[in-house]
């Protein structure tokens, strides 16, 4: 089984799209197959990074691990300490926003929060490990006839 792999992206926009791309050549190189869910997740949660939980002068690590029959994708930033731990809202239906969370509970198989000391929190999900779809055979025709 391939070992964690982890990077850490700096505080910007760009870096939603660089999370994404990394979470996609990691799991093409481990041979997995991602349906979309997990490259989904990343970008919420990178998103949420940005938007929530850290400064301007922090960014956020994207670490993926082979973990317990699928993968286990991490995010982590250095949201201050000492506000709360986020929940899944329930946003109202014109609500352009606030839907990050349910969307990873959604498509994760199990999902949480830990705080991550001295500064910050782990925002965690697993996911079962797919392999690639398989390349159909070439039909061949049979001429014995």
């Amino acid at each position: 089984m391939p070992e964690a792999t982890q990077r850490f992206f700096d505080h910007q926009p760009e870096s939603v799209q660089a999370a994404r791309d990394f979470t996609t050549r990691t799991l093409t190189a481990w041979g997995l197959d991602d349906t979309g869910d997990i490259r989904l997740v990343v970008s919420e949660l990178a998103t949420n990074a940005l938007t929530h939980g850290s400064d301007r002068r922090h960014g956020f690590l994207v670490r993926l691990e082979p973990h317990d029959g699928g993968i286990r994708l991490e995010v982590h930033d250095s949201r201050d300490p000492r506000k709360p731990l986020p929940e899944p809202a329930i946003p109202g239906p014109e609500a352009e926003a606030g839907r990050g969370l349910l969307i990873v509970a959604t498509l994760a198989a199990r999902w949480g929060i830990d705080p991550r000391p001295p500064r910050g929190k782990i925002i965690w999900s697993h996911f079962p490990a797919a392999p690639p779809p398989a390349t159909p055979r070439a039909v061949q025709e049979d001429r014995t006839c």
